[in-house]
């Protein structure tokens, strides 16, 4: 798949509007494995089972036949998509995963969908592998993100609610059944918890301390002799019954498979004893008999393709693109008219980079889930392995910019600036920063910037200063300790801040920022709030409500050549006069804008969905 070119119709590209809007096309059409695991069909032969995620309105799972690779695309029950997390084959030979609220049953006998439903008090999704078998023959799972376990009776078709497990915590990652009729809980991320439920009374225990609830996330797993074994952090208990006995870890027994899986298990095993091995996006299974030499077996699927996250403009004059789930990057030559999918990063897998930047020769993306500032170099062969990689990686921060949201150069172009959200659990990212003349890095953390805030837009001033806004959120289950969304200057020679302001009373996210050529701040805050920022009297001189343009998708704001200010809302493009503040709304995207991105030779680029498109300033 690497380097595969997509131009003109191909993948529904270069479909203009009224010769304004272009559709490039579909960067990177594949879709990323959300679990494998083998099955039976009616004959009692082995079937193959993957789930995916791509851009399709409905989502879908590929059943393969592993000896010929013959593929059915079986699409969900009408209403149902998105990304599942966690999944389950049951001992009664069905199937069941959870994907937005939707909790679904499949028959792989039939290959019919039997079920689905959304469950009262419905989370959005379930992690980990925290689904299981329970008493009554009924199907458990505990939801994300409030933490409650519901349950499916497949006799009667009925979804139930049992309570909350955790008051606090989001993620339910492990859940497991005893013999006696409990249900057991591994629960993270921002403090570990180990909880049972019977969901007969509704008596919920508790099992650690509240000392003992360190940040991470705890774990359970069922034992052989029909108990269930939990851990926080060193402590390991033998659980049962509603009661808790602290054990040492020599006397926990090998877990006992409950045919629950998790997003990324890519391997499954046949009843011959072949272990299977998928890769999705790349359309192959790798089978690996007991004895024997492995084989290949290459299938096909219909693909919406990759959702694109991210859009920068590129040193060589082309526009870079990266996906997620899975990651992989894309180029629009805009001279060639062709998008080409690099492919992908294994390094960085089902993440992505969430924001990139041009320095020199040199195009630099900052990467959720591993922390890592990357470079690539557009004019050296794309090589994302091997002992000289391109991309390569130059530094790591993975609990303080899991999530990164910006990234940008200065004026110079010595200096690479990426910021974002912190790591699962925690609370306030903080700032990588590159010398590209010294080739180092180095971190301000959120204690050195605003604490307890992670920034996600920034800018250069005309000073030399750095100004960012912040977001008071934690995405990774941590717990948020502030209530509004900060504008702030770091002094760039001294590396401290000298100035903040919450600049729109009440929101919690300073979205989108651009310096003018007034030298005045544009920013945009969540509700869509405009605000207008002085640097230099260092007070906000204009606020104005533009929510009757949409939402505000990522890198919104952008300096056109005329020295207008444009920005991408998800239903509008607008353009807002720098002095006096006016604002017209300048067109209708065909598609809803998910993420905005460069002005590039007189056309706004950005991205909905899969696709690349392109509108021409006026």
């Amino acid at each position: 798949m690497n380097a595969l070119i997509l131009a003109g119709v191909l993948y529904g590209g270069a479909v203009s509007n009224a010769g304004e809007f272009i559709d490039h096309g579909v960067g990177a059409p594949v879709a990323e494995s959300r679990g494998f695991l083998a099955a039976e069909d009616a004959e009692g032969d082995p079937l193959l089972i993957a789930l995916s995620l791509d851009q399709s309105p409905r989502g879908w799972i590929l059943l393969i036949d592993p000896e010929t690779g013959q593929t059915d695309q079986h699409y969900y029950p009408e209403g149902v998509g998105g990304a599942p997390f966690a999944s389950l084959l049951s001992q009664n030979g069905r199937f069941y995963t959870v994907l937005n609220s939707h909790f679904v049953e499949f028959d792989p006998a039939t290959r019919e969908w039997l079920f689905a439903g959304v469950p009262p008090n419905a989370g959005i999704h379930v992690t980990g592998s925290a689904m299981c078998d329970g008493p009554g023959g009924r199907i458990f799972a505990g939801m994300h993100q409030n933490c409650q376990l519901i349950s499916y009776d497949p006799q009667t078709q009925e979804l139930s609610a049992h309570g909350q497990l955790d008051d606090a915590e989001q993620y339910v990652n492990t859940l497991v059944a005893d013999d006696a009729g409990w249900l057991w809980a591994g629960i993270g991320t921002a403090r570990q918890n180990v909880v049972g439920m019977n969901p007969a009374t509704g008596e919920r225990v508790q099992v650690p301390s509240e000392e003992q609830r360190v940040h991470g996330t705890g774990h359970v797993q069922l034992g052989p002799d029909g108990n269930a074994y939990g851990r926080v952090a060193d402590t390991w208990w033998r659980l049962h019954a509603g009661q808790a006995q602290v054990i040492a870890a020599d006397e926990v027994p090998a877990p006992v498979p409950t045919g629950a899986i998790g997003w990324g298990t890519q391997t499954a095993r046949l009843p011959d004893g072949s272990v299977a091995h998928l890769n999705l996006p790349e359309r192959e299974l790798t089978i690996t008999p007991p004895e024997g030499e492995p084989r290949i077996v290459e299938f096909d699927y219909e693909s919406e393709g990759a959702n694109i996250t991210s859009l920068a403009a590129g040193p060589d004059g082309s526009i870079y693109a990266s996906t997620s789930h899975p990651m992989h990057l894309v180029r629009y030559d805009p001279e060639a008219d062709e998008l080409t999918d690099l492919g992908a990063v294994p390094a960085i897998g089902g993440g992505n980079m969430c924001a990139m930047t041009a320095a020199g020769e040199f195009l630099y993306g900052a990467e959720y889930a591993g922390g890592r500032i990357w470079r690539y170099d557009p004019a050296a062969p794309w090589q994302p392995e091997g002992e000289q990689p391109n991309p390569c990686a130059l530094a790591q921060y993975k609990e303080d910019l899991c999530r990164p949201r910006a990234c940008i150069t200065d004026p110079s172009e010595r200096w690479v600036v990426a910021g974002g959200f912190a790591g699962y659990g925690l609370c306030g990212g903080g700032l990588a920063i590159h010398d590209r003349e010294a080739g180092t890095t180095e971190l301000l953390t959120h204690e050195d910037v605003i604490e307890y805030q992670s920034t996600i837009t920034m800018r250069f001033l005309p000073s030399g200063d750095l100004i960012g806004g912040t977001s008071i959120a934690t995405p990774g289950g941590g717990h948020p300790q502030a209530e509004e969304g900060t504008l702030y200057i770091l002094d760039w020679d001294t590396r401290e801040v000298v100035y903040q302001t919450n600049p729109v009373p009440g929101a919690t996210e300073v979205v989108s920022i651009e310096v003018g050529p007034d030298g005045l701040v544009y920013g945009l805050a969540s509700g869509s709030q405009l605000f207008v920022f002085d640097p230099e009297s260092r007070e906000v001189i204009h606020r104005e409500d533009m929510s009757e343009y949409g939402g505000i998708p990522r890198a919104s704001l952008l300096l056109g050549p005329d020295g207008e200010l444009y920005s991408a809302f998800t239903q509008a493009i607008v353009r807002i006069e720098p002095g006096t503040f006016e604002h017209e709304k300048l067109a209708d995207p065909p598609r809803g804008v998910s993420a905005g991105g460069a002005i590039v030779d007189g056309r706004f680029y950005f991205a909905s969905g899969s696709h690349v498109w392109s509108w021409e300033l006026p």
